[in-house]
């Protein structure tokens, strides 16, 4: 018996080696602006283009289109595609192609950063029958009707801090940063939090899920090594725009969301990023990693992962169960020590699938399903373990 588990072991490394783990390709649209695209001489100033060095390091793909605007531009629907990028492959063409033609899986959303003055359900000034809730159940209900299996992610982006400077000078001092920063953490962040609990209160059978960016953003810069970064080496201006270094923080943070995990450490940063994010690369993904999967609703679902399976992954049994092969056209194999476990199988919406049929004790039949991301969910001793499983 234990030959046999180091040979599938064995087996399990050689799958890993020839990078034929669970890859993920995203197809996304983004209803933006600068504060995701910030249009300078350079895409490092845009997380598009560090989503897609991330996800190529990864062994992932992405392509994206997108356009700007604050949210009652883009309720006119439908969108058009207004991004180009050097290295970001475009996910579709809006002057030669229908929208349905380029099958986005994931949608990008973003409020202003500076109308958290009231709530998102009470109108704009000057948009008598507008509201930032409004406008995001327009789109929703737009996306829903595209790509109904499609994805969608708030994006919370930072505040505006010309109020936090006096004079509205720039760069702030170190107690104006850090009133910022608290603002983010504080009243700003309960503006999102309520903004996605409206969202989920009028669209209850819809999976939105929501990037807290500005949030963790402002932990990175303040309870970690990377306060010692010169506030000019993030910010540009007061609006405030940031400079490469923030946006790569922001797009890191946007990857290992929409990815489910976490982002590959090997990745080599160039020299324009501040290099206290090289020489912390890693301690700064586990800190994004441990805040993504601490972001729940009160009844411990995740507010971030459409696969909330992730939110309650132990790795007490991971050494211990693997599963063959993967990728996969037909069966998944269950490599265990334990005889006393119970299997479950989600798609990337969370949505659990039967398995009665096709299923044994240790093989799982997903044949008739169709090729993509799944997520197994193991159950043992009260704990639970999930595995990636790509079909195809």
């Amino acid at each position: 018996m234990k030959h046999l588990l180091q040979l599938a072991l064995a087996f399990l490394c050689f799958i890993f080696s020839l990078k034929t783990s669970a890859q993920q390709d995203k197809t996304m649209f983004i209803f933006g602006h600068s504060l995701i695209v910030h249009a300078t001489s350079t895409d490092e100033t845009t997380v598009p283009h560090w989503l897609h060095f991330l996800a190529q390091e990864a062994g992932n793909t992405v392509s994206v289109s997108g356009q700007y605007g604050f949210l009652p531009q883009h309720d006119d629907l439908p969108p058009f595609s207004q991004w180009g990028f050097n290295n970001v492959p475009p996910a579709w063409d809006s002057d030669t192609q229908n929208f349905a033609d380029a099958n986005f899986d994931t949608f990008l959303l973003t409020a202003g950063n500076f109308i958290q003055n009231q709530p998102s359900d009470e109108n704009y000034f000057g948009f008598p029958t507008t509201s930032p809730l409004s406008a995001t159940l327009t789109i929703l209900d737009w996306i829903d009707n595209e790509e109904a299996d499609a994805v969608t992610y708030i994006y919370e982006n930072w505040p505006d801090m010309a109020g936090f400077i006096a004079g509205q000078s720039f760069p702030p001092s170190l107690t104006e940063f850090q009133n910022y920063n608290d603002y983010t953490l504080g009243g700003f962040h309960d503006w999102w939090i309520d903004y996605q609990d409206f969202i989920h209160a009028a669209r209850p059978s819809e999976n939105i899920k929501m990037i807290p960016v500005g949030p963790i953003l402002s932990k990175l810069l303040t309870n970690t090594a990377l306060n010692q970064i010169p506030i000019l080496d993030l910010y540009e201006d007061n609006a405030p725009h940031g400079r490469p270094t923030l946006y790569f923080l922001a797009g890191l943070i946007t990857y290992m969301a929409v990815y489910e995990e976490k982002a590959v450490s090997t990745f080599t940063i160039p020299n324009t990023i501040n290099p206290l994010v090289q020489s912390n690369l890693q301690s700064t993904i586990d800190f994004i990693w441990n805040e993504l999967l601490a972001f729940n609703y009160s009844n411990g679902n995740s507010r971030v992962f459409a696969n909330s399976v992730l939110s309650v992954d132990s790795n007490d049994y991971q050494a211990d169960i693997s599963v063959v092969p993967n990728p996969t056209t037909d069966f998944i194999n269950i490599i265990s020590n334990y005889s006393d476990y119970s299997v479950d199988l989600f798609d990337v919406k969370g949505m659990r699938i039967n398995l009665k049929q096709g299923m044994t004790h240790h093989r799982v039949d997903i044949s008739n399903l169709p090729n993509g991301l799944y997520f197994l969910k193991i159950h043992i001793d009260g704990n639970q373990i999930v595995k990636k499983v790509l079909k195809g």
